[in-house]
Parts: structure tokens; C-alpha cells; sequence
């Protein structure tokens, strides 16, 4: 079973392009890359949010440390490079970590250049078909 450890952003970039009236936001997280390293695993991501109206965006990178067994690692990283797919049981808390963390950390760049902040983070859940969704149920 995976167990998360932590997060550390690596970059963070915001920028307020019009000044207009924000009327939502979109926020969209990529995994970039996986690596295991014996038991641990090494997940790189972007976190990207952009204003409707092309009001500005806010851009996050970092990496998510986790351990695992080393075959389980092994595994991970196979499957992420043949299907760039994660199993939902490892997808829906990453996602969530990487959510939260960006999220609350986006606050304070997002006004510093007078964007609304990009919370209250959704929880994201994994349906059986593999597709991510977002709730703001608590």
C-alpha cells in the first residue's frame, strides 16, 4: 500500500492578465512523470489554473514523495509509463494531496497578483471508468 510522505513545490507562476471582473476558475492537474527508487516513489506534477476570459493563471510544479514496497514501486512506475494510468486506489488521495497542497499554497501568489484564490479545494474522486471528478462536499 502506497503511503504519501510529502510535498515540495520546485515553481509557481501567476500572472494577472486583464483587469476584469473574475467569473470562474478552472484548475487542471497533470502528473508529468513516476520513478521508483527501491520502495520509493518519486511523482512529479503541474498544477494549472486558469481564469475564464483569460483573466490570468496560476501555475504550479512539484513532486510528491511515497513509499511502497520496491516490487509495488516497480509496478507503479511500469504502469504509469506503458498506460499513463494510475489504479484509482493510488490516484484519488494523489490527486487530493497535489489539490490540497497546491490549493492552499496558491492562495498567497494568486493575491499577490490580485486573483481570487483558488480554493476551496474540491475533493476529487475516481469513478469506475477512470475519469477524475471534483465535489466541494465536505
Amino acid at each position: 500500500m502506497v503511503e504519501f510522505r510529502g510535498v515540495k513545490l520546485n515553481y509557481v507562476e501567476a500572472k494577472r492578465e486583464k483587469d476584469a471582473l473574475i467569473s470562474g476558475l478552472n484548475i487542471n492537474i497533470n502528473i508529468d512523470e513516476i520513478k521508483a527508487v527501491g520502495d520509493d516513489l518519486i511523482m512529479d506534477f503541474t498544477y494549472n489554473v486558469t481564469y475564464t476570459d483569460d483573466v490570468g493563471y496560476l501555475k504550479i510544479s512539484g513532486t510528491v514523495y511515497a513509499k511502497d514496497t520496491a516490487a509495488g514501486a516497480k509496478e507503479i512506475e511500469r504502469s504509469w509509463r506503458v498506460e499513463q494510468k494510475l489504479p484509482n486506489d493510488i490516484a484519488q488521495p494523489l490527486l487530493n494531496l497535489i489539490n490540497f497542497s497546491s490549493g492552499v499554497n496558491g492562495v498567497f501568489v494568486a493575491r499577490a497578483v490580485n486573483l481570487a484564490p483558488p480554493l476551496v479545494p474540491p475533493r476529487i474522486e475516481i469513478s469506475s471508468k477512470g475519469n477524475a471528478s471534483a465535489s466541494t462536499r465536505g
